[in-house]
């Protein structure tokens, strides 16, 4: 029974549209019968009244049985059921009252006016079902979040890490973890919405679990769901977010990967954490993240549909670099192998193509050849790859490169004349490398305006040319 029960509850999303479209048709037949060109629409509404009453029931029947597998917020669930029981009541309760009108009313305009006067309580309890029903499956803020100006911040959580002064001291959950999960997972797993009956947005509710058990455990990160199902294949059915939902970055994968490995605590500050190098490393790269001063100033035109549909048959997905450009951005996101067929086909959009992020990819240095070809490249992100000088070597012809971050690579000295090679770079990541002071002195005399963050020093540029080295104290 409960097999019968639970598979006729999920007809209920194709069952619930089909009332709100009959029963809208209905009350638009009503008000057109008034005007003499559409008098005979009048015949039409009774038994579009009839099918309308139908749905609502079966609607009504289904929902009810969809929400006894739970992961719904509880009091906008009673509201859409309430009001989804009421508008087939009075969808049932229309149809048998409209007949008899004309025994009680004589005058046929009058007759009219109070037929439609009928499908008005029925169409505001359907308008109503509908909005809670959107609000169980989207949110409850869902309608109106477009209309809100400062919406694309407030969940943006590249945006809260970029306002974070000091990283070593910014608690890891509250300043890094928690924006990244609201961003990324509060429309399944929140107080609106508990997809498995597993929320996210409160400390005890993540300790605790869903219906399929604990999402985070002791041992290694892909133990703990929570992270392993952000790793696997876009395809696969158990990946989180579900492909047609926004990302997230390598970045902010390997953020939650360190978080997990050390039993999530909610209150440690970064500089408690075994791993804080790396986790403050990546935080200082996600607060470079490129913004509008990254698009060049010359319009582009857009990528043609035919590269975009090559590219997202290979599990290339490039995204807008900001709204209303045609400029792109491609990351490869997670711990994932990438092809030469992926790298190759980045040169579709060689033109558009001015952000990519390969971080804790596989890529090799060979693969690299493929990237000297996206003249137009302007941010490179490779942090934690296999990548060495012999890679690096490959993009000292892009001459667009702004921002390189190598972070965790084998990059040594040899590479420095690579670096210099490229005239119009002002932004460089070399955190756990293994060049040397001396070869920043000469990378830093060559490029006398280029940021260079080396992860636990600053570089400071005197008038007298001398570069001095201060050590960043750790607590």
């Amino acid at each position: 029974m409960d097999f019968v029960t639970t598979f006729f509850g999920r007809f209920h999303p194709l069952l619930v549209h089909l009332p709100i479209g009959i029963l809208f048709l209905a009350f638009l037949f009503e008000c057109l019968s008034f005007r003499n060109g559409y008098k005979k629409l009048n015949k039409a509404v009774q038994p579009a009244l009839f099918w309308g009453s139908v749905f609502s029931i079966a609607a009504a029947i289904s929902g009810f049985f969809l929400r006894q597998e739970g992961g719904y917020e509880e009091n906008i669930a009673d509201l859409h059921q309430n009001f989804g029981i009421v508008t087939a009541v009075l969808s049932m309760i229309v149809y048998v009252l409209r007949p008899k009108v004309k025994y009680w009313v004589d005058h046929p305009l009058r007759r009219k006016r109070v037929k439609l006067a009928l499908s008005i309580p029925l169409i505001v309890a359907l308008v109503i079902t509908g909005h809670w029903g959107g609000s169980l499956t989207h949110g409850e803020e869902y309608l109106f979040a477009v209309m809100s100006l400062d919406n694309n911040e407030d969940i943006d959580p590249a945006e809260k890490i970029r306002q974070i002064i000091n990283v070593d001291q910014a608690i890891l959950y509250d300043d890094v973890i928690q924006p990244i999960l609201e961003a990324r997972c509060y429309d399944c797993h929140s107080s609106t919405k508990q997809k498995g009956d597993l929320r996210l947005d409160r400390e005890e509710l993540i300790t605790r679990g869903g219906e399929n058990g604990l999402v985070i455990r002791d041992g290694p990160a892909d133990s703990s769901s929570l992270f392993a199902r952000l790793v696997l294949p876009l395809e696969h059915e158990d990946h989180m977010p579900p492909n047609e939902k926004p990302q997230l970055s390598s970045s902010e994968i390997a953020l939650i990967k360190y978080w997990i490995e050390e039993k999530a605590s909610f209150e440690k500050p970064i500089d408690q954490f075994k791993n804080d190098d790396k986790i403050a490393a990546i935080i200082r790269t996600m607060q470079e993240a490129p913004g509008e001063s990254w698009i060049p100033r010359n319009s582009v035109s857009a990528a043609s549909d035919k590269s975009l549909r090559k590219l997202s048959d290979l599990r290339v997905n490039p995204m807008p670099l900001a709204t209303g450009s045609n400029y792109l951005m491609v990351t490869f996101t997670g711990t994932q192998k990438v092809t030469d067929e992926q790298l190759q086909s980045l040169q579709e959009i060689e033109q558009q193509l001015v952000w990519l992020n390969l971080s804790y990819t596989s890529v090799t240095d060979d693969q690299m050849k493929a990237l000297s070809k996206l003249r137009n490249l302007r941010v490179l992100n490779l942090n934690n790859t296999a990548i060495s000088d012999a890679g690096l070597s490959q993009i000292s012809t892009l001459d667009e490169l702004r921002s390189l971050s190598v972070v965790g690579t084998r990059v040594t000295d040899a590479s420095i004349e690579t670096l210099t090679k490229i005239k119009n770079l002002t932004h460089l990541f070399l955190y756990q490398t293994a060049i040397s002071d001396a070869g920043l002195q000469k990378l830093m005399k060559e490029h006398e305006k280029m940021k260079i963050d080396t992860g636990n020093y600053t570089l400071e540029k005197l008038p007298t040319d001398t570069i001095v080295y201060k050590q960043t104290s750790r607590k």
